[in-house]
Parts: structure tokens; C-alpha cells; sequence
């Protein structure tokens, strides 16, 4: 291992002074389309849940279960998961994750009862759970801290393409194919196993070689990145431990840290999964507006995640990460208080579209801010702890206490405002506690 000469610089250095390059755009792709196949996940469940329970006459609770599945598979595989891969590295995480997933969404077509499906749903659950800890940890070690913010934001507008599939296949394979929901499961798996594929190139990222003492590799990967020589002699040392206790997680400067990523994965995870996989069953259910056209309603609640992105995108860069994604929490709340208690049908629909413009827009934002939040040596950790771990626990929980909450009420009302709650308290606990990380290098 070189120790680099007198002006080397290091991984993050180099990083910035090429700036955004070819591989950046087609690494951005490569790991947002983890973010299609999550989202076509869970809403293709939330979709199918009406066919589940005339099928095998299901209550709220049951229903709840079987929307959680996968929500449970993505708890232990992101717990596990970003641990193996500050061990092991970003790759191998990477491209098992999305062949597991593949091939556990294509097993799921041939459910015979409600627990085939849950334990299916379940697996193909770890799959995610890798994806989604692993695909924006390998993003942030790419890119140019300078293009980081916007970049790891940009990397949430995929969510909307895959919400967009999901309603068009529900509407193609649910409604005008008479519930064919065993071919939906089939197609859905078969661009998760060609995005495998295409991460077979994908190496491993140069944060990563170089604090584990790999430079040669780091050197070769930087050239790969840049489209520059770059040499082990210009990489400055940087070598140091490549695993941390997880105890650090919860001492000094990192429990603030810890504390402040906590409440707002807990809130999104909560809020997001507990309205939006119940939200193609509620929609009649709000109010007395006698809705007719859900799947209009469910297409305007996507394409308002879109600008919602944009925004965030634009906001952690000239506003910073904290006050984007305080802000966007706070009114994604409000805007759930107004949806769930509005008597004018005007009020309603916009209340959802800014419900799914604050709350996706929030979403986009967390990921910078979590990121750049903790060192190399405890990133995957420390995100797959609070994003993909106690996020998760709370995403679980959203669909069954919502179900809970539903049946012993009677109604969507008390459920709705619950969720609203939630969302509003994280983005207070952001607001108060939270440090401003826009400018900030990685460590």
C-alpha cells in the first residue's frame, strides 16, 4: 500500500475536483431503479389487498399483516445487512440483494393461502432491506461531494416511476384482467433480475478500498469514476478501521446524531406505510364524498410526488438538509390533519396531492442528511439502524396499527389523524435537535 506523495489528495479530494462524470449518471440509474422495484413492491401489495381479502375473507388486522410482510423482511435483511456491508464492502451487498429479491417477488405468484403469502412477501423483504441500505450508501461513496445533496435526493424521484408502475400494472392485471394476480408477481420480478444484470459492472467504491487499505484498487476505481489516471501515489493515506462497535453509535457526538435520524426515519417509515398501503382501501372511506374514481385519485397522489421531489432537490442545496426535511415533515402532517378531517371535497384532493408532495419530498431529503451524518466505518450501520432497521419497525407497525385502529373505531378517521401526529412530531425533533450537515465531508 502506497502511502501517497507529498500532494496526494484524498478519495473525497479527487472526488471534487473531476466533478460529475459519465459513470456518476449511470451509476444514479443503476441504484435508483432499487428505488422502482421498492416502491412497485409495496403498492402492488397495497393494490392487491381487496383482492386478498375477498379471496381469503381477511380482516383489518390480517389485511395489516400482509401488507407488513415484506416491511418485516426488510427490517432483519437492512439490520443485517449494513453491517455485512461496512464488513465486506458496498458490492456483493449490492448485487445479492436485488437477485434475492427477483426471485422471492416471482416465488409469490404461487401463494396457496395467506401465510405462503406473508412468508414469500417476508422473504423477498430481505432483499429490500439490503437494496434500500446498501443503494444510497454506494451513491453518496461516489459521488462528488459538491453534486451529494442533489444527487441523493435525485435518487427519490425513482420512487414516483415505480408508484406509476405499480397503478398501471394493479389497473392492467387487477381490474381490467379480473384480478390476475399471479401473472402481476411474475412480471414484476423480471426487471429486478435484469437490473442484476446490469450491477454485475458496478465496482466496489473507492471510499470503501481506500480506508481498508486497498489504494491500488481505489486508484482503478477512481479512474473508472473521473475518466483520469489516477495512480495509488495520488491517494493519500487514509487507511483506518473498517468496523467500529455499534455502541459508538450511542456515545458523544453521534447519539445527538443517532437521536435526530431516529425520529425522522420513524416518522417517515410510520407515516408513508401506514397511509399509502392503506390508502387504496381508505379512499372511499374519508368523509361522505362518495369517491368513484380511486385509481384518478391514486394517479394525481403520484405525479404530486414528483414536483415534491424537485423541490427537496433544489431546497438541501440553497436551504440546507435540515430545514428541507424538517419543513416538508411538518406540512406532510398538516396536510394529513386536513385530509383525514375536511368536509369540502375540493380540500380533500388537495390535501392528498400535498400530503404525497411534503412526505416524498421528505423521504428524498433524509437520505443526504443521514448519510453525511456518520464516518465510513459506521455508515452502512448506522443506516441500516435507523433507515432500514427502527424505520422499518415503525413501517411494520404503520399498516397494523392503522389496521387495529380501524377495526376497534370503525373508521379511517382516528388512523389518519395518528399518522398525521406522527408526521408532524418527527419533523419537530429535527426541527429542535438536529445539526445542519450541507457542506459537510465524508469521514
Amino acid at each position: 500500500m502506497s502511502n501517497g506523495s507529498p500532494g496526494a489528495k484524498s478519495v473525497e479530494e479527487l472526488l471534487r475536483q473531476h466533478g460529475f462524470t459519465p459513470f456518476h449518471r449511470m451509476i444514479v440509474i443503476v441504484t435508483g431503479m432499487a428505488w422502482t422495484f421498492v416502491a412497485l413492491e409495496i403498492l402492488l401489495i397495497a393494490f392487491s389487498l381487496p383482492v386478498f381479502a375477498e379471496l381469503w375473507e381477511l380482516s383489518g388486522v390480517g389485511l395489516g399483516w400482509i401488507g407488513s410482510a415484506s416491511l418485516i423482511g426488510s427490517f432483519i435483511g437492512s439490520l443485517v445487512l449494513g453491517r455485512t456491508a461496512d464488513r465486506v464492502g458496498r458490492r456483493p451487498i449490492f448485487m445479492a440483494s436485488v437477485l434475492w429479491y427477483s426471485a422471492f417477488t416471482a416465488l409469490t405468484a404461487s401463494a396457496w393461502s395467506p401465510e405462503s403469502l406473508f412468508a414469500f412477501r417476508l422473504l423477498a423483504g430481505l432483499g429490500l432491506g439490503g437494496m434500500l441500505v446498501v443503494d444510497p450508501l454506494l451513491l453518496s461513496e461516489y459521488l462528488p461531494p459538491q453534486k451529494r445533496g442533489r444527487y441523493m435526493v435525485f435518487l427519490d424521484l425513482f420512487w414516483p416511476i415505480g408508484f406509476l408502475a405499480a397503478l398501471g400494472m394493479s389497473y392492467l392485471f387487477l381490474d381490467r384482467m379480473d384480478g390476475a394476480w399471479r401473472l402481476m408477481f411474475l412480471v414484476a420480478a423480471f426487471p429486478a433480475f435484469l437490473a442484476f444484470l446490469v450491477r454485475i459492472k458496478v465496482p466496489e467504491t473507492p471510499f470503501y478500498l481506500a480506508r481498508a487499505g486497498r489504494t491500488a484498487e481505489a486508484a482503478a476505481v477512481l479512474t473508472q469514476v473521473t475518466g483520469a489516471n489516477v495512480t495509488p501515489e495520488m491517494i493519500a493515506e487514509e487507511r483506518g478501521p473498517v468496523r467500529a462497535p455499534v455502541g459508538d453509535l450511542f456515545r458523544g457526538e453521534l447519539l445527538r446524531a443517532t437521536i435526530v435520524t431516529l425520529a425522522a426515519w420513524t416518522a417517515l417509515n410510520f407515516s408513508y406505510y401506514g397511509l399509502f398501503i392503506w390508502l387504496p382501501q381508505v379512499l372511499p372511506e374519508v368523509g361522505d364524498f362518495q369517491v368513484e374514481n380511486i385509481y384518478g385519485l391514486l394517479l394525481l397522489s403520484a405525479l404530486a410526488q414528483i414536483p415534491g421531489y424537485l423541490a427537496a432537490m433544489w431546497l438541501v442545496e440553497a436551504w440546507g438538509r435540515k430545514r428541507t426535511l424538517a419543513s416538508f415533515l411538518v406540512l406532510g402532517g398538516l396536510s394529513g390533519l386536513v385530509f383525514a378531517t375536511t368536509e369540502s371535497y375540493p380540500a380533500f384532493v388537495a390535501a392528498l396531492i400535498f400530503v404525497s408532495f411534503f412526505n416524498l419530498g421528505a423521504w428524498g431529503a433524509v437520505y443526504p442528511y443521514t448519510v453525511e451524518l456518520f464516518p465510513t466505518v459506521l455508515r452502512g450501520t448506522a443506516f441500516g439502524f435507523a433507515a432500514e432497521g427502527v424505520g422499518k419497525l415503525t413501517a411494520i407497525l404503520g399498516p397494523l396499527v392503522f389496521g387495529f385502529l380501524r377495526d376497534a373505531t370503525e373508521g379511517v378517521l382516528v388512523p389518519l389523524v395518528v399518522v398525521a401526529l406522527v408526521m408532524t412530531l418527527g419533523g419537530v425533533v429535527v426541527a429542535m435537535l438536529g445539526h445542519e450537515t450541507k457542506g459537510r465531508p465524508l469521514e
